[in-house]
């Protein structure tokens, strides 16, 4: 973790995958989106309508670090990415998609 509290790539990954594998310790990745923005709760809960025990997000450095973060999540994983939100997106976010999540699964 950086001094200003903002994660980097390879912590980021790390929180994500954890936080996935505590939920569904065999995760179906193409059930969760990824996702990276500069207001999470916007993102996840007005947007999408993410369920808060199953969405996480994550602040990191940069936009340029938000972005590998998706995309090495993206192809490593399959999950299923989502539009860049806002001017200076530094947090990245995922959850898993439900019948009423914005897309839905």
């Amino acid at each position: 973790m950086s001094g200003f509290g903002f994660l980097g790539m390879d912590a980021a990954i790390e929180d994500i995958i954890r936080f996935i594998d505590a939920i569904e310790p065999i995760p179906a990745w193409h059930d969760w989106c990824i996702g990276i923005t500069d207001d999470a709760d916007r993102s996840l809960y007005e947007e999408h309508r993410a369920q808060h025990n199953t969405s996480i997000h994550v602040s990191v450095d940069s936009p340029e670090t938000a972005r590998s973060v998706k995309n090495f999540l993206i192809e490593r994983y399959g999950m299923d990415g989502r539009p860049d939100t806002g001017e200076y997106p530094r947090t990245v976010f995922a959850f898993k998609r439900a019948s009423d999540t914005d897309p839905p699964l």
